[in-house]
Parts: structure tokens; sequence; C-alpha cells
């Protein structure tokens, strides 16, 4: 190590190196507090920025791109929450009243045509109402022999094998009528199909009663195919007027094996209690409300067992409510895609030309289990099975079927086991 001293008598010492270049130690740079928030602040509203403009562009394209998915999707979610009596804020809350507009005028191009469709039975042979109804609802050893043709909609095989698993006792009730009952909406499925591939939750032979599983993308419900239509009415609440009553309720008190929810009613908030029905009413030929609302069908049956839907009530008409819209008229299918209603919970009714009738309800509002399904796609279904009219009935929380003393779909009412209170049902009286 060397002394040196320079020219201002400082004196210093010089390390000998071996020619490496000698490392300065870095001092961190001091920022100042003040600065450091302001920094940081920035840098906050610039990410807030891109995040609120990546927020603008998504929902530029969610709203108004005609990208067919998303164009699908935002259809459907417009329909669905303004095919609601409670919860259309959910759509014009965030969306410009101009898409909703657009979306919705499809909905009534397909109200206003409905008016031009009444239903006739001219061209349908309904002389074999009874004879096929008497093949179909008997003992067991008394339809064994033409079961395959009574109930031609089962797949003969997979309920063959079913039988063959199972002992007389487990199929037969004390009076020798078959009886196949797993119809719950969360029982384990019994193995039998439709000739369409859908399960088949329930054979009863003395009621002549089938019901059928109805399960798609998003969707789960039961259809019931009654053989005799002598047996389906319209039933009214007890309490008619005053309040409604629950489904189960009006088929106890009217001995019915099967029901499901009917006309529409007065219903602010959702608080409505169900006494207060929408439309022309009339049971068992008696009028219980004249009122008719001429936006909606008449859905009747008249004295030849024939279900109608009209714009009017028809003379010779025993039991008659009123919704919209018609599926199905005359064989002829009105309804295809979400035609403006969405995915909701639904009810229908329907009948074939052979008479059977159809009652189908699909549960709905209830991720994971059920969302609902859209009218297109139960009007498909109605007319896979062959109905030759066919319209629908008041759906949402109020949708549920009851059989045989239970509900046996998943009601979205705040009790579901119960449902809601409704003013009126389609029933099937005990056989």
């Amino acid at each position: 190590m060397e002394q040196k001293q320079n020219d201002s008598n400082w004196v210093f010492l010089e390390e000998k190196t071996t020619g490496k270049r000698r490392k300065r130690r870095k001092t961190a740079k001091v920022v100042p507090p003040k600065k450091r928030r302001r920094a940081k602040k920035r840098h906050r509203l610039r990410n807030a920025a891109i995040a609120a403009a990546g927020l603008v562009a998504l929902y530029c394209v969610l709203v108004f791109s005609h990208i067919p998915f998303i164009e699908k999707w935002r259809t459907i979610y417009i329909e669905t929450a303004m095919g609601t009596m409670n919860h259309q804020w959910l759509a014009t809350m965030f969306l410009p009243q101009s898409v909703i507009d657009d979306v919705m005028s499809g909905r009534m191009t397909v109200e206003l045509q409905q008016e031009e469709y009444n239903s006739s039975w001219e061209q349908a042979d309904t002389k074999t109402f009874e004879k096929n109804a008497e093949k179909a609802i008997d003992t067991w050893e008394d339809v064994r022999d033409q079961f395959s043709e009574a109930y031609a909609e089962i797949d003969q095989e997979s309920f063959w094998s079913y039988m063959a698993a199972h002992d007389r006792s487990e199929v037969l009730d004390e009076d020798g009528f078959l009886l196949i009952d797993q119809a719950d909406y969360d029982a384990d499925e019994t193995g039998i199909q439709t000739i369409y591939g859908d399960p088949v939750c329930a054979i009863d032979t003395r009621n002549g009663i089938v019901i059928v599983g109805l399960k798609g993308d998003g969707y789960s419900g039961r259809m019931a195919i009654v053989k005799n239509p002598g047996q389906v009415r319209l039933a009214a609440s007890d309490t008619l007027g005053t309040s409604g009553s629950y489904l189960r309720q009006i088929c106890r008190s009217n001995g019915a094996v099967l029901g499901i929810n009917a006309s529409g009613f007065s219903d602010p908030e959702g608080t409505g209690n169900g006494g207060d029905a929408f439309g022309l009413m009339m049971t068992n030929g008696t009028v219980l409300n004249s009122t008719l609302d001429v936006k909606m069908k008449v859905i009747g049956m008249d004295m030849s067992n024939r279900l109608n839907i009209s714009n009017s009530l028809l003379d010779g008409t025993r039991d008659a409510m009123q919704f919209s819209p018609a599926l199905i008229v005359n064989g002829s299918q009105l309804i295809s895609g979400s035609s403006g209603w969405g995915l909701q919970p639904r009810s229908v009714i329907g009948q074939a030309t052979d008479g059977q009738i159809f009652m189908a309800v699909v549960d709905g509002r209830q991720p994971g289990y059920s969302v609902g399904i859209t009218l297109g796609d139960l009007t498909d279904i109605l007319w896979k099975y062959g109905a030759y009219q066919a319209c629908n009935l008041d759906g949402g929380s109020s949708a549920v079927m009851y059989y045989r003393g239970r509900n046996i779909t998943h009601s979205s009412a705040v009790t579901p086991e119960k449902g809601r209170h409704i003013p009126n049902a389609w029933i099937v009286t005990k056989n």
C-alpha cells in the first residue's frame, strides 16, 4: 500500500490492484414519502382506468355484439328476465331499452299471431278415445297381452327386462293392477325407457298413467301421459276468491291421483295468495269467472273429452281456463326456440288424436339441478309424443306436479315441498 499526497496536502492510501476494476458499492436512492404516495396513486389510477376500459369493452361486446353465441344467450337472458312479473329489473337496470325492445319484438309478433289459431278436430278420429282407454286401464292379468299396444310409447325390451328382475309383489298393487312408481324428482331411474329414449318413472294401469322423466341441457321435469281424457278436469281451490290452495290440497279434496297447476293469478311483488285468477274459469259446466282476457287463449275440455284451444268459450265446454301461448294447434307446431319467453319453470297441457292427455312440468331457477326450459324445447317434446293440441299454462314458482299423495317435481317456490297457493289445477281423477 502506498501513501500519496496531493496538492491540497491531503494524504490518502491507494491500494494496489491486480488489474480488475474496483467495484463501487451502490446505495439505494431514497424517495421521499410524498413522492412514493403520488406514484402509487398514479399506478392505481392507471390500473383502474385499464380495468374500466376492459369492462366497457366487454359490456359493449355482450350488449351489442352479433356473434351468434353471445346474441343467443343475451336474447335468452332478456327474455327470461322480462318473462317474470317481479324480476324484470334484471334486464332494465343493466341494458338499454332499445336492446330490450328489439328482443321482445319477436314475442309481440308471436302473440299477435296467436289470434289466428283455434282448435278443430274435424281432421282427427276421436272415436277411438274410449276404446284406447279401456285397453290401458285394467288389472295386469287383463292388460298384459295387449300391453305393447295400450302403452305403445314404452320401449318393450326395457319394460320386460324390468319385469323379469322384479317379483310380482314388487310391481302389482293389492288389487292386481300394475304399479311401478319411482316418480319423485330425485328417485333412482327404473331403467325402463320410452321409444324416444326418455326414462319412464311410473306406470299405473289402475289409472292409465305413464310418467316420463324429462331431462335435457339444463332442465329436469316430469310428463304424465293420461290414457283416459274423461278423467281430466279443472278443479278450483275451495277458497277461490279469498285465497288459493296448495296443489296437493286441491287434488286431495277432489279425489285426484295426479294434478298440475293451471291459471295464472295476481301476484304483486311475488306476494299473491292465488285467490284472484286471471281470465275465464269454468269447472264441470259452472262458470266461476266470466271475465274473458282477450290476450290469452281459452283452454277447455268439452263434453266429448277433447282439448280445445280457442279465442272464446266454445259451446259444449265442461272445464276451461285461460293462458298463453298456444304451442300446437290442429297438429301444427307454432313455437320454436325461446320465441320471447326465455328459460323458465313451465307447465303445459296437450292432447293427441287418440285421446291421450299430456301434462308436463319442468322445474327451473335452480342452478345445478334445473335452470328451466324454452317454450320451443317443450313444444318439441310434446310434438315428438304426438300432441295434436297443446298450450302453455302458468309457470314460474307455481309450476308443480302432484302424483299419489305428494309433489313429484321440485318447485322454485320458497317452500318447494308445497309449492305456492294457486287458484286451480288440471287434475286426473282416480279411476
